[in-house]
């Protein structure tokens, strides 16, 4: 099973973005370097694949150019490559906390935007592989940002309908999926190749209880070193510092350093009068959202909470999961203190450390729930728009 490397990934990912619209002749140009020419063939004669985003709002905005399939050659004979570009037309994908769930190929929940424009991508997309991908070969999927998250649906419709090796690389994606998508997806791909930076914030979000698919072997590949939360971390071109694909060099994915997320599954109460420790960076956002998993865990209640969010949306989760700490926090002074915990660090890294966590009902839950939300998507917003 042959892999495309970290600066051919990287490449292609920032490459595809070439192909939002054609030239003034109506054609498409795609500028790509004599490694890649030699690796792949992109023939955009008939221009690229088209997506549709903005369903979500019922109101659809034509892509004239979304993706792009190439066919190996030399080395990667027999291989293809399809590419998904990111859009700043996030408002209603990403840029707020209010996230419709949709049944995946695979069966389980992921985020309805997604899903939405993956289903109009996917005729062409059949048309481009299905004379092409049977008997043997690899097809790797790649995207950087909101093209991340096409990549990986992409990538696990390709493994179920062609049953062929399938290789993903995403840079700075989002989570796609609940539990249910992530496990069945990480079992489905042969390799996941997932890129990020320490600041950059679309990786965080959808926020908890979506999740990331584990990287096949554990962990991810982090490029940085980046602290804070940085909307310039989320960038891809060579222009950008850092840049994925300046972090993404080599021709060896051993050779980069990889993040355990292990620490994830470990328990973590936080108590309420070290609250100030908190600060709005990446690794808060982890251990925040790994306290909340504790609490529900401690308390009984994980299971429920999950299963409720697999039938609802973001919106309506948050309602259930404040009342449902609101009841955790009223079982015992155990509780009740764990809880104020939680919510103490979750002010001070939203920017709220002079609020006082002093009422534990299902209000000023919710509410501190929306400061983060708020806080986080700020970014998340800033980022997608300088792409």
């Amino acid at each position: 099973m042959s892999a495309i490397s970290p600066s051919m990934a990287s490449e292609l990912a920032e490459r595809v973005y070439q192909i939002r619209s054609p030239d003034r002749t109506g054609r498409y140009a795609l500028e790509t370097s004599a490694g890649l020419n030699k690796a792949f063939d992109f023939n955009l004669a008939k221009g690229p694949i088209k997506g549709a985003t903005g369903g979500l709002l019922g109101w659809f905005e034509q892509t004239s150019g979304f993706a792009m399939v190439g066919q190996g050659k030399d080395h990667f004979k027999g291989d293809h490559v399809i590419a998904v570009r990111g859009t700043k037309s996030g408002q209603d994908w990403l840029t707020n906390g209010n996230v419709g769930l949709a049944t995946s190929h695979n069966n389980s929940p992921v985020h309805a935007g997604f899903n939405e424009t993956f289903g109009s991508m996917k005729p062409t997309l059949e048309k481009h592989l299905g004379r092409q991908v049977r008997g043997g070969g690899t097809v790797h999927c790649v995207g950087h940002s909101l093209g991340g998250a096409m990549a990986s649906l992409i990538a696990d419709w390709v493994k179920a309908r062609f049953n062929c090796t399938v290789n993903l690389y995403t840079f700075g994606a989002p989570r796609v999926g609940l539990d249910g998508y992530a496990t069945k997806s990480t079992f489905a791909i042969d390799a996941h190749y997932r890129c990020t930076h320490g600041a950059d914030p679309v990786p965080m979000v959808p926020l908890w209880p979506f999740i990331h698919a584990p990287n096949q072997g554990g962990g991810e590949y982090r490029l940085d070193g980046g602290q804070g939360i940085s909307v310039g971390a989320h960038m891809m071109g060579v222009d950008a510092a850092p840049g994925y694909r300046n972090t993404a060099r080599g021709d060896d994915w051993g050779a980069l350093k990889r993040r355990s997320t292990n620490f994830l599954n470990q328990p973590v109460r936080l108590k309420y009068e070290q609250r100030h420790q908190a600060s709005f960076t990446t690794y808060w956002a982890d251990r925040i959202n790994a306290a909340l998993i504790t609490l529900l865990k401690d308390a009984g209640y994980y299971n429920a909470v999950v299963a409720q969010a697999a039938i609802g949306t973001t919106l309506t989760f948050y309602d259930m999961l404040s009342r449902a700490l609101e009841k955790v926090a009223r079982a015992s002074e155990q509780f009740a203190s764990q809880t104020a915990g939680l919510l103490g660090h979750m002010l001070v890294f939203a920017g709220h450390a002079a609020k006082a966590v002093v009422d534990l009902s299902y209000q000023f839950i919710r509410w501190v729930f929306d400061r983060v939300l708020s806080a986080l998507y700020r970014k998340v917003r800033q980022a997608i728009e300088i792409i």
